[in-house]
């Protein structure tokens, strides 16, 4: 089990406060190369391979949400054994296909940052888990913009702590926003399985996330979030790939006014339209407290890659969802969410732009083909190899060919999760599925599909206080990207040092 996301205090007794130490020990074992979907997906990027025995070990000490000036940290390490996945790789020396083996690191970093607040201001720096604004990450099959899915990548960030009051408006407005740079520090990645053939990979890109939700008074029986996300990838330098020989290297260099420039890109010139890589989500979430304090959601994420789909050009392509919680986490079913994904529209089949085709005598443009998560200068959105978005949009590292974009984000499903306790022993149930039809410029034919399966249950050992044991299976059939099944057995431990 991954650290907790470190938030606040807040109004915790004294008593419960200090350093909490968490490890966790989990052994898997698989039937195929990868774990299933739910398996592998939503745990910050910590388990792909469907043979694993993984140790991890942290601490954190969150911030003091009542006091004016206050402090936090947190560390985290992963190890252990995987087993490797071949991906296709091509010699140009010799013109032939081979295979390259491939597993993760055998010991790695997964979080170390520190972080600070000032009233209702705070900053930080480092890799920190962060969570979705309008989603259950635990629950849900993830945020189209922010999810569980990846590893944290390094960076400085600074936003505001939960939502404020917004002046003038005597407590029924409340407004939450954050603003984060960061540096990929997985160049090595992308080079080590991409096939190198066609295609191309990008290094030493640099990222800048920010976002603004406006919520009404949560202490009134209807609750109303609205707001926006948007992700940019710049800088870098890009290498071209055709037939395996290089066909042009591209230099994208980054001036310290690059970064604020691209928190609102605009039109660059003929030769290079906007500064970097745009993609965001408009975000709306309702929130309705019902008979015995179960409180009823309902909210959608509709996603955007250009102009064309900030204007929703683009249909009903977004994630849709209903989500159920019960007043306290030990009831039978203390959460449900259902949710609907649709990425089949993707604002027409065509994108053409007359800048792009100097010698055309075609001046009208068609902005459409928006190839979600994909972009023709830069990697594809994701972090070693894992989508930062939508987990259930099958991310470039299932693409064992070593074809680094994705291949399957035209797409729609359906995902349900539920989750809660009977007597001592939590469980969780995820169910899905998925339609792939291709991508923005290549179609899937025939279209591929998947069922997904998960189901868990954990129970703390009354012997040894702050111990749980836990036990998983999941399956997976279909072709995004093969037939998988796999069990787990983990111990975690979580408790406090004070």
């Amino acid at each position: 089990m991954a650290v907790a996301v470190s938030e606040c205090f807040g109004s915790t007794p004294a008593a419960l406060r200090g350093l909490r130490l968490e490890a966790s020990v989990e052994a898997t074992a698989g039937s195929g190369e990868f774990a299933p979907l739910y398996m592998a997906s939503n745990r910050r990027g910590t388990l792909s391979s469907a043979d694993n025995v993984v140790l991890s070990a942290g601490a954190v000490r969150p911030m003091e949400c009542d006091r004016r000036l206050s402090y936090g940290y947190g560390v985290e390490l992963w190890g252990g054994y995987s087993s490797a996945v071949g991906y296709g790789r091509y010699d140009v020396s010799t013109e032939s296909w081979g295979m390259n083996r491939r597993r993760p690191p055998a010991l790695w970093l997964q979080q170390l940052y520190g972080e600070v607040k000032w009233r209702s201001l705070t900053a930080s720096a480092g890799m920190k888990h962060e969570g979705s604004p309008i989603v259950d990450d635990r629950l849900s099959g993830g945020d189209m913009i922010r999810s569980a899915n990846a590893r944290p990548i390094p960076g400085v960030r600074a936003g505001f702590t939960g939502f404020q009051p917004v002046p003038l408006t005597s407590g029924w407005l409340g407004i939450s926003g954050e603003l984060e740079y960061g540096r990929f520090a997985d160049d090595g990645w992308w080079r080590d399985h991409s096939a190198l053939y066609n295609g191309h990979v990008a290094q030493g890109e640099w990222m800048v996330y920010r976002r603004m939700h406006l919520r009404t008074d949560p202490g009134r029986p209807l609750t109303v979030t609205l707001g926006v996300q948007c992700a940019s990838q710049i800088g870098g330098t890009t290498t071209y790939y055709r037939d395996g020989e290089i066909a042009k290297v591209e230099h994208r260099g980054h001036k310290v006014a690059d970064f604020i420039k691209i928190l609102a890109p605009v039109e660059k010139g003929a030769e290079d339209y906007v500064l970097g890589n745009t993609l965001g989500t408009w975000d709306l979430k309702a929130t309705a407290v019902v008979r015995g304090g179960w409180s009823l959601s309902g909210y959608f994420q509709w996603i955007w890659e250009d102009g064309s789909g900030m204007a929703k050009l683009n249909g009903w392509d977004g994630l849709w969802g209903i989500e159920l919680k019960a007043p306290s986490a030990a009831a039978i079913v203390s959460g449900v969410v259902v949710e609907y994904l649709d990425l089949t529209n993707q604002s027409g089949p065509i994108h053409w732009a007359p800048g792009d085709h100097p010698s055309t005598s075609i001046t009208s443009e068609a902005t459409g083909a928006d190839d979600y998560y994909n972009n023709a200068y830069y990697n594809a959105y994701a972090y070693y190899g894992m989508g930062m978005g939508r987990a259930t949009v099958m991310s470039p590292l299932y693409n064992t060919d070593g074809y680094m974009s994705y291949i399957g984000n035209r797409t729609r499903g359906i995902h349900v999760g539920v989750e809660g306790r009977i007597g001592r022993v939590g469980y969780r149930v995820l169910a899905g599925w998925r339609k792939a039809y291709g991508n923005g410029y290549e179609a899937m034919i025939p279209a591929r599909r998947s069922t997904s399966l998960m189901a868990e249950a954990s129970m703390p050992l009354r012997s040894v206080p702050g111990v749980r044991i836990g036990v998983q299976g999941a399956i997976d059939r279909g072709r995004l990207p093969a037939n998988a099944s796999a069990a787990a057995v983990s111990l975690t431990y979580s408790g406090l040092w004070r």
